[in-house]
């Protein structure tokens, strides 16, 4: 979504066209041809920009064909880049980028807007759509803007005065213009050896915690920034580099969280930067922690500094807001897109600047994590009955450990006042594998404590089954929590698409939760006895949804009441944690650890080089089954594989290792970093052997014993005596050795399996089958004149060969 900066620029681009007409100067297309390639558009196009001087200061490149030094495999056709700057590829640099298309189906949207839609979904304009928005989100996640231009290219030979003046208008914009954030500008060199040294000095006091998700050493692909953060009292400076989690999405609240150094209190903090909806039913997360800290809430974490960005224009305050909602239309009572999708709402930047605490998941032992748990639910009470704020987002990432061990219940971002939880501002929110079944199933169910309570169980289990020994090892299936499927509403529905899920979990809080055991005994207890508190609260809910059975729709009211009170899951963990049982440092390294980026890269990767490797070798197969013996090749026709039994083996080898089995046993072919999906690739593509370099040593070949040869056949002296197929009589051969004469009857046939063992016919054969042959197409032609099958002839002792098809006979 742009903000309003956008609007200005936009703006301001208008009123240089109009001010200045007569300073554009002419640029001449005419050594650009009519192309037949999009690669041949780029570099004509490049040239014909850059030597006309239409943008001073900039530069237009083509880096279709440039290799990435962030490594993001993201290649648009065209960047539009600063003078000074290299001609690769640079996202951190890259001021806008340029996508040519060759004709205007691939336009993803209309030129119009009658039809109540402005974006076509289907063909090349979805293609094109999608490579914009992958490049957009390249873009914003290594600068900080508010809004990026980009621009798609058709038909500039016919009408270059669009492009042209864009260009001419965007080179006299001002950095702000443009779309760049004023609140962050570039980190000096000794500035960013602050945040490096502070963070090697924080991840050594961190040991033996697992912070690995930090990185001391400068990384260059996110340059160090300096970023300002509002105050009641003006704002804080803080030093930051790449982000430990980026939303790597263009749109919604691309939240970004950083390990920051705070130029004021001197040492390491956590900073978030992100956009929050703006709804006057809805606190921004600096007023929720304000109402906390007043109300009295334990272990929150310890606020520095929050609150929305702004500039200053003319001594008043200029918050950064969005703006795509006010290009929605109206569709009866609710603002909607031009598309049938989720009502859009305002947002507003913002940052939260903290005390930096450590993740669930480096909790070091199992009643540590359980202690941490445990202080969150209390979070949850207090919030809950003095507050009057859900806290709808509670995951392993959001439950945390402070530096004393205890646990530390972090963004409050979601927060929702109590008194909306039955109002249609309650939208559903949260992280999806640890939302309530109840949630997950009905998306406009309003929120409660009950499914924050829910929710803490679910990060419980998540972190047991991950980090603690229990007795279904790897082998447990973890795919409940990511269930997920898409439910269309009727004429009856509002019209839209929700996600749905939470059957698995209820399955497995019924069924399969009893089958697990913990090593650690009270970690066991405790994991039962809450998933069988839960599972009652969900199959009472069942029983009495739609029903009229009073008995089980007061024992539903009757748990509704106990969690409601959150103290009777709290005396399940003060039970679990009075135990003298708990074992020390128990945490085991990850048993289902999350690939990393290129881990997931390879492993996509390694998919489709074996799906172009088995449709290869499968083709290959069923062509040798269908060339005749004497047409089967010595070697294959595939380069790299020595022979047709080899492609065989291969085959079953490959076709052996399913997915199941695990994407790291799946054979590699390739190291290649080009990412294309299963369908681009036709499935007779071979796979190719590198050549060898014309330097390296010639390889000698294997030294093999010898073969014995084989034992002497004696030569028997009378003739070998046949029966010709013409006449049945017995003809006799000339006196031969039985082997040359086994040679010569192999040569036979292949040639002709069915023809007789003997090497020539004679004269009064041949006649005698021609004869056969002419009876038996005259029989065919008068069966069918009678409309009968043709009667097999027996003449010559053989039947009649049919005419060969021309539509399926391959040629020798």
């Amino acid at each position: 979504m742009p903000p309003r900066g956008f609007l200005e620029a936009f703006m301001r681009l208008k009123i240089l066209r109009k001010l200045n007409p007569e300073d554009l100067p002419e640029v001449d297309f005419s050594e650009i041809p009519l192309k037949k390639l999009e690669v041949e558009m780029y570099q004509p196009l490049c040239d014909a920009i850059n030597d006309s001087g239409v943008c001073s200061g900039f530069k237009l490149i083509d880096v279709s064909s440039s290799v990435d030094g962030n490594g993001i495999p993201l290649r648009p056709d065209l960047a539009f880049v600063p003078t000074d700057a290299e001609d690769l590829m640079d996202y951190t640099v890259m001021e806008c980028f340029v996508e040519a298309k060759l004709h205007d189906l691939a336009d993803p949207f209309y030129g119009n807007t009658l039809n109540n839609t402005i974006e076509k979904m289907v063909g090349e304009s979805a293609e094109t759509r999608g490579q914009t928005i992958s490049y957009a989100a390249a873009l914003l996640s290594r600068q900080h803007r508010t809004f990026a231009f980009s621009i798609l290219v058709f038909d500039y030979v016919e009408e270059p005065d669009i492009l042209l003046e864009f260009f001419w208008c965007y080179a006299r914009l001002t950095r702000e213009e443009r779309g760049f954030d004023p609140t962050v500008v570039p980190a000096s060199a000794a500035e960013a050896k602050l945040l490096s040294d502070a963070l090697s000095q924080y991840i050594k006091e961190s040991q033996p915690r697992n912070v690995s998700y930090l990185q001391p050493k400068p990384d260059s692909t996110y340059p160090f920034s300096k970023m300002l953060v509002p105050t009641p009292n003006g704002t804080r400076e803080l030093i930051i580099g790449k982000p430990f989690w980026d939303a790597d999405s263009p749109c919604g609240r691309a939240t970004r969280a950083y390990a920051a150094y705070d130029m004021v209190e001197k040492k390491v903090v956590f900073a978030k930067d992100s956009w929050r909806d703006e709804d006057k039913d809805i606190l921004s997360e600096a007023v929720i922690y304000d109402t906390l800290q007043k109300s009295n809430v334990p272990f929150l974490p310890e606020v520095i500094a929050a609150g929305d960005v702004y500039m200053r224009v003319k001594k008043k305050k200029k918050f950064q807001r969005t703006l795509t909602q006010s290009w929605a239309v109206r569709s009866g009572k609710a603002v909607m897109w031009r598309l049938p999708c989720a009502e859009l709402r305002t947002l507003v930047h913002c940052r939260v600047v903290q005390q930096l605490a450590y993740p669930l998941t480096s909790a070091r032992s199992s009643k540590e994590a359980v202690q941490a748990i445990r202080d969150a639910l209390e979070a949850i009470k207090v919030a809950y009955h003095d507050g009057k704020i859900f806290h709808r987002d509670i995951s392993t990432g959001n439950i945390m450990i402070s530096q004393s061990g205890r646990g530390v219940l972090n963004d409050w971002d979601h927060g929702l006042r109590v008194i909306l939880r039955n109002t249609l501002k309650a939208y559903r929110t949260g992280t999806w594998q640890f939302i309530s079944i109840l949630l997950l199933q009905n998306p406009l169910k309003g929120h409660d404590v009950h499914d924050d309570l829910e929710s803490s169980f679910w990060v419980l289990l998540y972190v047991s089954l991950h980090y603690f020994k229990h007795n279904q090892g790897q082998l447990i299936d973890l795919t409940f929590f990511n269930e997920c499927k898409e439910h269309h509403d009727g004429e009856d529905g509002d019209g839209e698409v929700h996600p749905l899920g939470g059957l698995k979990k209820s399955g497995f809080l019924s069924h399969r939760l009893k089958h697990i055991k913990w090593r650690c005994a009270p970690l066991n207890s405790l994991i039962h006895a809450f998933g069988a508190l839960l599972n009652d609260y969900q199959y009472y809910y069942e029983k009495a949804d739609g029903n009229d059975d009073k008995s089980a729709e007061a024992q539903f009211k009757a748990i509704q009441e106990q969690l409601d009170q959150v103290d009777i899951v709290l005396s399940l963990f003060d039970t679990a944690l009075a135990s003298d049982e708990w074992p020390e440092n128990d945490a085991l390294p990850d048993q289902f650890p999350r690939m990393t980026d290129k881990q997931e890269d390879q492993m996509i990767h390694d998919l489709k080089s074996q799906a172009i490797a088995t449709a290869a070798l499968e083709k290959q197969a069923a062509a040798n089954r269908r060339a005749s013996p004497i047409s089967t090749p010595t070697r294959s026709a595939l380069p790299g594989v020595r022979s047709s039994a080899r492609l065989v083996q291969r085959r079953d080898e490959q076709l052996a290792l399913t997915p199941e089995a695990g994407p790291s046993q799946l054979l590699m072919s390739s190291r290649s970093t080009v990412k294309r999906t299963v369908d681009e690739v036709p499935a007779e593509l071979p796979v190719f052997r590198s050549k060898r370099a014309k330097t390296a040593p010639e390889r000698r070949p294997l030294k093999r014993a010898p073969k014995p040869p084989p034992p002497e056949r004696p030569v028997a002296e009378h003739r070998y005596p046949t029966r010709s197929k013409s006449n049945g009589s017995r003809r006799g051969n000339s006196l031969k050795k039985p082997q040359e004469e086994d040679v010569e009857m192999q040569d036979v046939r292949r040639r002709n399996p069915s023809r007789s063992r003997t090497k020539s016919k004679s004269k009064d054969t041949r006649r005698v089958q021609a004869t056969a042959s002419e009876k038996s197409t005259e029989e065919k032609r008068q069966t069918r004149r009678k409309g009968r099958q043709p009667v097999k002839s027996t003449a010559g002792n053989g039947p009649s060969r049919p005419p060969p098809k021309s539509s399926t006979r391959r040629p020798n």
